[in-house]
Formats: structure tokens, C-alpha cells, sequence
């Protein structure tokens, strides 16, 4: 465009002596379709190409000015070097008969030739150097351009993926807490990447023996659309974790078929295997095949992909690590109850059942999950405050006296400053402080009533009465479940909050009656022993 606009000529020349014009028709196209002008581009093709040199008089008068820009053209069953050049006509083409030469070869007069050379730029001798150099200096900075462009566009590239992959890295962290659902989590981060890889289809296979995994073990998590079944995903997956099992780095089999394993060819042509690992241990792989746009699964994917791969690794371990302390807890309170249950031998395995069926009154009753196990916690330790009342008014037989009942009404109010001494049990003092205040208010400690009584204490309160009711005690024999829910429907409204009772005696007591009978048999083991 440049070129033209200077009143000059861009043509497309051979070393086979064939040339085009590049642009709009002039009388240049005359000269250089002339069988003078062919002959010379063969004669002195390696003086025109020659990068040492900025220009060649391939005629008199008739100067090409190369461009450094060389290409190979396929043409039949060989290829053919082309070049570019500026055309530059000079006083001298009007002189030695070339004129009259070209006009005839092109069977046209010499008249009508030089007409139309006439509206074309001729360079004076003097000025052909300068002009040369200019174009020179005009094709540099050209080329400079396009390679900056060129590297602008890579980098614009590389930005590109590396948004990507920082926003689904982004995505991830953020739903990448300790209460995050696990199989939420990981769905999410498989559904994620397979897009942002664009391969057809992805999936993460988890190992089964591992206990901490708990509901994801040998669990098989998909995204995309794969053309085989789930069950041959499954498979695939189960044999590439053998496969992976002590491999600590990604894989990438371009061709599947190598495998030698007739299963995997059926699902990918190409498949890239991650190992999930964590501290060492194996618990699983991110696999998956075939990019949608039909390229290949690069560096850059792979990048991506251990990348992602290690978040989840974190997020596994955290989870597992989780387990181990919360098992370790549960345990220790579970430890903590049974020593407390056992001064006692009447309320033996009482704080685990009523921790039992506050946590099966608090789920049925529509309370999220955390509240759930918090309240089951807190089921757990609801009689904690007994420590610090008399064994002998806790084992003592048959009726306690009044000042002996005042002793056992001072275990809720222990039972919360032992717990508010823990700040990570502070949300858990309602349940331990009010399991005992009534809906009428005739309870204690603290003589709450009605909505007053926080949630936690009310339905605790309504599954001590129950396990107490369903159990033997020292003054009485244990009653029938339909005599403890008629007892508990009664008290609807005085003792209970009647929308509890609702939700109470719709419950399967079935779980608290096995957990009754296995106290039963601990009982009689440790007695026989």
C-alpha cells in the first residue's frame, strides 16, 4: 500500500523468470510480463536475492529494489523460490530500443507503451540510491512491526491462558474451605477445567481403602461427554490408578492404542493421566482425552492440569486431616461421656443416645447440617456438669432427698463453665446450660420459657426426657415407646415445645433401640469379664 502511494510497483518474482504485479495494473505489468524481462530474472537470479546487495538493474533502466522476504511455493511436483520487489524505472528506459523491444513482444506500439509509462514515477540517476535506501529503511521498519505484532500476539496468548488458568485457580480457592462439600468441590473443579482444556470429556477416580475419604471412596466424577459408558470410565480408571500408582508426574499418550489395553483406545485417542497425591500417598487420578478443536493436549494443558491437580491434593488432605481430628475429638468426647455415664451404672451409654436422637430431632426439624452435628455434640456433653456433683447423690437408690435434688440441679450451670472454658465449645452452652428449662417456664436453672429457651437446650431437653423415660433407673422400671410418647404428647405445650413433639414422635426409634441393646451387651461383657 505504502509502495503504490510512492507511485512504484510491488511484483511477485520467480527464479523460473515468472513475476506478477501485486496491486492495481499499470504499464508496469507490460514490462515485467515482457519475455526481456523473464529472461533476465533467470540470468540474475542470484544477483537480485543476493542480501547483500539493496538493488539490481535486471534491465537499463528497470531496477529491482528485493525485499528480504522469501517464500516457496508447491507447484505441480516441485516448488518454486519466489521473492518481493519494488520496481523502479529510471531515465535510462527510454534509451537503447528496450522500449520499442517490450512494445513489440507485448504486440503493442511503442507509443501506446511509453503513454502509459508516462503516468508512472520516474526516478532520475541521481536520485536512485537515496530512493533505495529509503525503501530500505521503509521494508525494516515494516518487518519490525510485524515481529513486534507478532510477539504482541503470542504474549496476548500466553495473558490469555494465563487468565484462564488463574481464574479457574481463583474459582477453586474460593470454594476450597474445610466445610466445602467434597463431592461439590471436586465436581465443580472437574467441570471447570474440562472446559477451560476443551477436551471432550474429563474425570477424577478416587481409591476405595481409604476410610478418611468416607462417601468419596472409589468415587468416579465426571464432566463433558464421553462416548462410552460410566461403567467403562469407571473401569478405565480404576486400571490407569494401578497403572499410576507410584508415578508422581503427569502423563500425555498421544496415541492410546500403545497402551496395549483395548479398553482405553475406546474412550480417547489421546489422553492425559494426573496423579492426585498426598504426603506420598496415592488417592487417585485426573484423566481425560481428545481436545474438542482436534489439537493436541500441550505443555500448557498440563501445566493447567498439575496445577489444579495439586489444589485438589491440598483440599483432600485437608479433609482427610480433618477427619483424623474430628475423629479424635468425637472420640475423646465419646471417652469423656462414658466416664462421666459411668458413676452411674443406670445411665450407662445415656449421653450417647441422647446425643443420638437430639441430632435424628434436630435434622428431621429442617436445621442445616452444622447446627445438626453441633447439637449432637452437645447431646454428647450435656451431663458434663455431673463431675462436679457427689457420686453418691448420682448412684444414690430410690428417691433423692430435696437439698440431694438441689446437688443434680446445679449440673447444668457446671456443665457450661466447664464448656465456656473451651472457646471452640462456646456456641455449644445453650444445649448444656438449658436441656432442663421447661415451655412453661417451671424449669431450671434459669426458669426460661416458651422462645427464650434457645433452640439447642429445647430439643436436647425433649431427647433426655425421652432416653430417661425408655431406660431403667433406680426408682423405676424403663416404659414402652408408646407410653413415653403418649407421656411426651401429653406434656405437649407444658415440658415440650409442642412443634418439636410434632416432629419427635414421627421419628424411627429404631437406630436408639440398637444403640440400647449394644449398651446391653458392653454392659454384660464388662460385667463377665
Amino acid at each position: 500500500m505504502r509502495v503504490r502511494q510512492l507511485g512504484f510497483t510491488l511484483v511477485d518474482i520467480s527464479h523460473d523468470g515468472h513475476s506478477s504485479v501485486l496491486g492495481q495494473d499499470n504499464g508496469v505489468e507490460l514490462v515485467v510480463a515482457s519475455q526481456n524481462f523473464s529472461d533476465a530474472l533467470c540470468q540474475s537470479w542470484e544477483q537480485i536475492t543476493d542480501p547483500n546487495r539493496l538493488m539490481y538493474e535486471v534491465l537499463p533502466g528497470v531496477i529491482l529494489v528485493s525485499m528480504p522476504i522469501k517464500r516457496r511455493r508447491r507447484v505441480e511436483d516441485r516448488f518454486n523460490e519466489h521473492s518481493l520487489a519494488v520496481v523502479v524505472l529510471t531515465e535510462s528506459i527510454h534509451e537503447n530500443g528496450l522500449i520499442e523491444c517490450i512494445a513489440r513482444s507485448q504486440q503493442i506500439t511503442s507509443a501506446n507503451l511509453r503513454e502509459q509509462l508516462s503516468k508512472i514515477s520516474v526516478v532520475s540517476s541521481g536520485e536512485v540510491n537515496r530512493l533505495v535506501s529509503m525503501l530500505s529503511w521503509m521494508h525494516q521498519d515494516v518487518t519490525e512491526i510485524d515481529r513486534r505484532l507478532t510477539e504482541l500476539q503470542s504474549m496476548s496468548l500466553e495473558l490469555s491462558e494465563s487468565y484462564e488458568e488463574l481464574s479457574l485457580l481463583y474459582k477453586l480457592s474460593v470454594n476450597m474451605r474445610v466445610n466445602q462439600e467434597p463431592a461439590a468441590f471436586l465436581q465443580d473443579a472437574c467441570v471447570e477445567l474440562q472446559q477451560v482444556l476443551g477436551v471432550k470429556w474429563l474425570a477424577i477416580q478416587l481409591i476405595e481403602d481409604d476410610p478418611r475419604l468416607e462417601d468419596l471412596a472409589g468415587r468416579l466424577i465426571t464432566a463433558g461427554d464421553c462416548a462410552q459408558s460410566t461403567r467403562c470410565v469407571h473401569e478405565a480408571g480404576k486400571y490407569l490408578m494401578v497403572r499410576m500408582s507410584h508415578e508422581e508426574h503427569s502423563v500425555v499418550h498421544d496415541d492410546t492404542a500403545m497402551l496395549d489395553v483395548p479398553l482405553i483406545p475406546k474412550l480417547a485417542k489421546t489422553m492425559l493421566i494426573v496423579p492426585i497425591r498426598f504426603e506420598g500417598k496415592q488417592l487417585g487420578i485426573l484423566f481425560g482425552g481428545d481436545k474438542i478443536e482436534g489439537t493436541h493436549i500441550d505443555s500448557i494443558d498440563v501445566k493447567l492440569c498439575d496445577s489444579l491437580v495439586n489444589s485438589m491434593s491440598i483440599f483432600l488432605g485437608n479433609m482427610m486431616l480433618y477427619e483424623d481430628a474430628q475423629s479424635m475429638f468425637i472420640g475423646t468426647l465419646h471417652a469423656l461421656t462414658n466416664a462421666i455415664d459411668a458413676k452411674d451404672s443406670y445411665t450407662h451409654g445415656h449421653s450417647e443416645r441422647v446425643a443420638l436422637m437430639s441430632r435424628n430431632l434436630a435434622e428431621a426439624a429442617g436445621f442445616d447440617a452444622t447446627f445438626v452435628e453441633r447439637t449432637y455434640i452437645a447431646g454428647l456433653l450435656h451431663d458434663v456438669g455431673k463431675i462436679g456433683v457427689p457420686e453418691s447423690v448420682l448412684s444414690k437408690p430410690g428417691r433423692l432427698s430435696e437439698s440431694e435434688y438441689d446437688q443434680i440441679k446445679q449440673h447444668p450451670e457446671i456443665g457450661s463453665r466447664i464448656v465456656s472454658g473451651i472457646r471452640q465449645m462456646s456456641d455449644l452452652i445453650p444445649g448444656v446450660l438449658c436441656h432442663h428449662e421447661r415451655w412453661d417456664g417451671c424449669g431450671y436453672p434459669n426458669k426460661l420459657a416458651g422462645n427464650d429457651i434457645p433452640i439447642m437446650g429445647r430439643i436436647i431437653g425433649l431427647a433426655d426426657a425421652f432416653d430417661a423415660m425408655s431406660s431403667n433407673r433406680t426408682y423405676r422400671q424403663a416404659m414402652n415407646l408408646n407410653e413415653v410418647l403418649s407421656e411426651i404428647v401429653r406434656c405437649r405445650g407444658q415440658q415440650f415445645d409442642p412443634e418439636l413433639v410434632d416432629v419427635f414422635v414421627r421419628l424411627d426409634f429404631s437406630p436408639f433401640f440398637d444403640l440400647i441393646a449394644k449398651h446391653h451387651d458392653d454392659k454384660q461383657k464388662r460385667i463377665s469379664a
